[in-house]
């Protein structure tokens, strides 16, 4: 028979490794945490300049030629919401083609489906695993789906961290004296990220004729931001009315840098409210596990 002694002393070193254990993961959390806010507010005040993506290899096209082969057939044409599928991938900068996405949902339900029969069969559980196959094998096929909207949700958020600075470019272009196609111009040679190439994209319209003020309205139709369709109605209704176009632009502008003020403040206060959950259920068990538990195990060993 074991003393109690005996098992007071083998749940100490239990109650110091728990504690350290939920310590490392507290700070390990927090550390991620405030590497994520320290990101997303520096994005939001001083947005970085990405370097432009390479080419993509040989490779990835032949995959994505595979993938927009099978997007093209009959049972890839069955899936529903298309048009809601390319606005998507408009939004997220047509990282791949719509027929390649086809594909690769059809590719991603089929294989889910096979993996569930193969593992069905060797758990003996063939029922199961077909009743199981078309509800599964519809969720799989949603995967790129989320993927893509999360990506043009990524990019939306990029675009409008640079919306003010191309708000900043115009006011100073348009005060030197260049008119509004020029200073897209200059504009679509500064910036850079998902923004610079939706400029470069409009200055190549505007390179084909096409009118500045319709150019815009493309612009605003692709990239869904209201700040850019602030910034755009701005624009048309200075040029409709004869208005000043700096001081138009200069007045977004204003607005744009305290929006961007406004949003790195609240950044600021949701911060700590974010730690408010390692806090409590992290780094308050492990500090009394560690401080409190051996006095416990202490006292309760001198009353035994």
């Amino acid at each position: 028979m074991v003393p109690p002694g005996g098992r007071l002393g083998a749940v100490g070193p239990v109650l110091v490794d728990a504690g350290s254990a939920l310590a490392a993961l507290a700070l390990l959390f927090a550390a991620t945490a405030l590497s994520n806010l320290r990101t997303v507010a520096t994005e939001e005040l001083v947005p970085p300049l990405p370097s432009r993506s390479p080419s993509p290899p040989s490779t990835s096209r032949s995959l994505e030629t595979f993938l927009a082969r099978i997007g093209r057939t009959r049972l890839a044409r069955r899936f529903r919401h298309r048009a809601r599928l390319r606005r998507r991938l408009e939004l997220a900068g047509h990282p791949i083609s719509s027929e390649a996405l086809l594909g690769l949902k059809l590719l991603a339900a089929i294989g889910m489906v096979a993996l569930l029969q193969v593992m069905g069969v060797a758990a003996h559980f063939l029922v199961a695993t077909i009743a199981l196959s078309v509800p599964i094998g519809l969720a799989a096929s949603r995967v790129p789906d989320l993927v893509v909207a999360r990506r043009a949700r990524w990019r939306q958020r990029r675009i409008a961290a640079r919306v003010p600075d191309l708000a900043e470019l115009l006011v100073a272009t348009t005060g030197a004296g260049l008119n509004p196609s020029l200073a897209f111009r200059r504009s679509a040679e500064v910036l850079d990220g998902p923004l610079g190439d939706e400029l470069r994209i409009a200055v190549r319209g505007l390179d084909l004729g096409t009118p500045w003020r319709v150019v815009l309205d493309e612009l605003t139709a692709r990239t869904g931001d209201a700040a850019i369709r602030r910034l755009v109605r701005s624009m048309g209704r200075s040029q409709r009315l004869g208005t000043s176009l700096v001081s138009a632009l200069h007045n977004v502008a204003e607005d744009l840098r305290s929006e961007r003020q406004t949003r790195a403040e609240e950044l600021a206060r949701r911060a700590p409210v974010k730690m408010l959950f390692p806090l409590v259920f992290l780094i308050l068990p492990a500090f009394l596990l560690l401080t409190v538990g051996p006095v416990l195990l202490a006292t309760l060993r001198s009353l035994h």
